[in-house]
């Protein structure tokens, strides 16, 4: 156990308009009481009354490529993960879900990658996950969704026969992601590898399953949590505000992925997002602000813990994981 932040820091109007596009003045404290089980695939800590557990899904090893990076080079990537201490024999990008329990309501942000092919042997663990941290499935009554790329939404489905693996929650998805995946035309746009055939598997599930609810904008989707609009990576790419008295953390989702690439180098332009300029604009925006008022963030590919603080370094930023 141990305590990161005991300091309440008070976003005013006009801060959290340029930074997250809220309507009102917000209160970010440090999550506090972390529990640590990365051996187990999960990371369990408190947000004021919110039970919030960081579920491992696994990770893939890409190997590195001309183009992953609009402006850096291969030895430039290879550098940067020096740097950080990790390998540079490929280009890791963990992921995770977050599970969010209000008093007896068990929620995800996001689903994983649903053991996928497209994602290697190393994913799709997040039932495991789940189990060794105690929390049923069954019990899962809402999925909040980010956006709508493959390793946030496989997981609400089996992979052969996109029958749905939660029928019973509530799926709640940004409603711009849900128009942009099922316009005329999505198919031929050339999106990556990594997205053939999404478009297809949208439209034969989330654009017709029952139990999908679109929300436009900011929104309270639950009891203490907040959508934020954050796009670039997808067109109707959101954050999520969770938020339990004054004690609030922003679960950022893929406004960065790798810490060590993207933090480090927030001008970096990544192909994986679909409009890399905004892509840019949006992260800078969302961690010069957590700099300024010491918010603590969390974020899909960051590995475990994948939630911390963010620190200036240089040009760009460092982050210092929950803990360390």
């Amino acid at each position: 156990m141990f305590d990161v932040s005991r300091r309440d820091l008070v976003l005013g109007a006009a801060a959290a308009y340029a930074a997250f596009g809220l309507t009102k003045p917000i209160a970010f404290i440090g999550v506090a009481q972390a529990q640590r089980a990365p051996n187990q695939g999960f990371l369990k800590y408190k947000v004021g009354d919110i039970e919030v557990t960081s579920l491992g899904d696994g990770i893939i090893e890409s190997p590195h490529r001309d183009g992953f990076i609009n402006n850096a080079t291969i030895e430039q990537t290879k550098a940067a993960l020096r740097a950080a201490g990790l390998s540079d024999a490929h280009v890791p990008f963990p992921f995770t879900v977050m599970a969010v329990k209000s008093g007896d309501r068990l929620a995800l942000i996001d689903s994983g990658t649903g053991g996928f092919p497209l994602y290697g042997p190393k994913a799709g663990h997040l039932m495991q996950s789940m189990k060794a941290a105690g929390l049923d499935s069954n019990s899962v009554k809402t999925i909040v969704i980010s956006h709508f790329h493959g390793d946030h939404i496989y997981g609400l489905m089996d992979k052969d026969t996109n029958a749905q693996l939660f029928p019973n929650a509530e799926i709640i998805v940004p409603a711009e992601e849900l128009r942009w995946w099922t316009q005329p035309g999505v198919d031929a746009m050339p999106l990556g590898r990594s997205r053939q055939g999404l478009a297809q598997r949208i439209r034969a599930t989330l654009a017709i399953w029952k139990n999908v609810t679109p929300i436009d904008g900011e929104a309270e989707l639950l009891p203490g949590v907040h959508a934020v609009p954050a796009p670039g990576h997808s067109p109707g790419h959101t954050a999520h505000l969770l938020s339990s008295g004054s004690k609030q953390l922003m679960v950022t989702a893929d406004v960065s992925m790798l810490p060590a690439l993207f933090l480090k180098n927030p001008h970096w332009q990544v192909d994986l997002d679909q409009d890399p300029a905004m892509a840019v604009e949006t992260r800078k925006k969302v961690f010069d602000r957590a700099v300024a008022d010491n918010v603590m963030v969390a974020g899909t590919h960051w590995g475990l813990p994948n939630a911390g603080t963010i620190a200036k370094d240089g040009n760009g930023f460092a982050f210092i994981p929950a803990g360390a």
